[in-house]
């Protein structure tokens, strides 16, 4: 692979990056390659500006990407295509808060259409958040873009709006549904931001747990949603709430709690280890 190609790759990947960053890393790759030198680098780099493929990136731009240093001092390169596509991005953004159905359903899928080619401040998050309860189309659409943008570590800016509107759509369009996609985006959020909302979900779902298969089925979406974590830090409610079960003659339930807690347990101790470099 040429130089000219290792350079759009890795801006195709990771987006806008300083151009310091962007020599650095490819400097390392090929620490014993010949023909890497910064002079060789920057020349090439200069190469692609001139030739219209990738573009060095105005203050307002990096600005726009939620980067603080935007003084001047720090040089940002990023694809050409993918600037133009922010610009598309921002103004689909402004656009949710007019009120148009249509036009913000038709928003929410080119959002999703471009997924991880994009990148959203805090504040635009909050006007996917503001729509969540409006439609449960909307929600479904909302939802999938901000646990992308979470996933990341890039959370909506107004926190006490995100958890309510998080609260309100589970309670009014996922009402009665165990394994639901509305529903687990909701529960990842939520576990993310460590809502015992998650927990008061999770006793909801057991008592409804009529057979080992219906508890099977729910360990692994509440596991597929993120929420290891909540479900270990609250092991002396859930604790309770399984000896309650049991004096209710409900041991299929209660075994639901035994058997997520312990699966629970288990995918943090594995997390654990690997981070450590360890055999799991």
């Amino acid at each position: 692979m040429n130089i000219e190609h290792e350079i759009i790759d890795y801006l195709s990947v990771h987006g806008a990056v300083r151009t310091t960053e962007l020599i650095e890393t490819i400097r390392d790759l090929h620490k014993i390659g010949r023909g890497y030198s910064k002079e060789t680098l920057y020349r090439r780099l200069k190469q692609l500006m001139a030739s219209g493929k990738i573009k060095r990136l105005t203050d307002d731009e990096v600005s726009a990407l939620g980067y603080s240093d935007t003084d001047g001092r720090a040089e940002y390169i990023d694809l050409a295509i993918a600037v133009e596509r922010k610009k598309h991005i921002d103004a689909l953004i402004d656009g949710l808060a007019k009120g148009d159905i249509i036009f913000q359903k038709t928003a929410f899928r080119d959002l999703i259409r471009y997924k991880e080619k994009y990148r959203l401040r805090p504040k635009q998050l909050d006007e996917i958040v503001k729509l969540l309860p409006t439609n449960p189309e909307i929600a479904d659409y909302g939802l999938q873009i901000l646990r992308m943008f979470v996933s990341r570590g890039i959370h909506p800016e107004n926190t006490h709006d995100f958890s309510k509107n998080l609260h309100t759509v589970l309670e009014v369009f996922c009402k009665d549904r165990t394994n639901d996609r509305k529903k687990g985006n909701i529960l990842f959020l939520l576990s993310a931001n460590d809502d015992h909302r998650v927990i008061e979900s999770l006793q909801d779902d057991i008592r409804r747990v009529q057979t080992r298969k219906d508890a099977e089925s729910m360990v692994s979406f509440y596991l597929e949603a993120g929420a290891a974590p909540i479900i270990e830090k609250n092991r002396s409610e859930l604790f309770a709430f399984a000896c309650e079960l049991r004096r209710e003659n409900k041991d299929i339930p209660a075994d639901a709690v035994e058997t997520i807690r312990t699966s629970a347990f288990d995918e943090l101790e594995t997390t654990v280890k690997k981070s450590r470099g360890g055999k799991e």
